[in-house]
């Protein structure tokens, strides 16, 4: 009796794994509608930013608020267009101390705790190449992207602040990687490092506004 349970068990194995096996193929038989036809992602990512060149002369500390939203047209080819925004905000607070504040023609001495802030929301197109077809797993890619980005960089010295908004030119070149566990699978993982510099100058932040953002968050591709 035992001999014969132990026959119908492996006989059982052994149909599942011809089974898979055969599924396998056939679905490898026939190309994959990602490698026929333009299809679509979109991704949403949390981040980090690290200051740099003028940026980091204004405020010098890493920012923990920054969002990022980014939707791209698929090509066979390995390549993508796309579309990126998001927010980033960041903010740095001095202790108490005299500063000279023009106000038109008067210049006067204030004491007072001077809190800098900047926010940037970012507009700009994308492409990428991807060094694993459409339908991958794990797909790695390069990336640059160009436009512009709203620029807020409002410094508060107590209840007084100097404003300065705009619209301004941007680029941000990244790299990065989306893993989705097995192949055709929609719903995946996404880390991406971006270089951006905003083409911004206005007082304390001088030479363009650059900096490294390292974000992590989720992605969905579909036909």
């Amino acid at each position: 009796m035992k001999s014969i349970l132990a026959f119908v068990a492996l006989l059982s194995l052994s149909t599942v794994s011809w089974a898979q096996v055969n599924r396998d193929e056939y679905a490898q038989a026939f190309p994959s509608p990602y490698q026929q036809y333009v299809t679509f992602n979109i991704a949403a990512r949390y981040g980090v930013s690290l200051p740099m060149g003028g940026q980091k002369g204004y405020i010098d500390r890493i920012s923990p608020a920054n969002f990022a939203l980014e939707g791209e047209w698929l090509f066979p080819q390995r390549f993508s267009l796309g579309l990126k925004s998001g927010y980033q905000y960041t903010q740095q607070r001095l202790g108490r101390q005299v500063i000279s504040y023009t106000s038109g023609n008067t210049v006067q001495d204030i004491s007072a705790v001077q809190t800098r802030t900047l926010s940037i929301i970012p507009a700009m197109a994308s492409v990428s190449y991807y060094f694993a077809d459409n339908a991958a797993a794990i797909r790695p890619y390069v990336q640059f992207a160009g436009g512009g980005a709203f620029v807020n960089y409002t410094n508060f010295f107590g209840v007084l602040s100097d404003q300065k908004t705009g619209f301004k030119g941007a680029i941000a070149p990244a790299i990065g990687l989306k893993y989705y566990g097995r192949r055709e699978q929609g719903l995946g993982a996404e880390i991406q490092a971006q270089y951006q510099n905003v083409f911004f100058n206005y007082d304390q932040l001088q030479n363009s506004s650059p900096s490294l953002m390292l974000s992590v968050g989720i992605s969905y591709r579909w036909y």
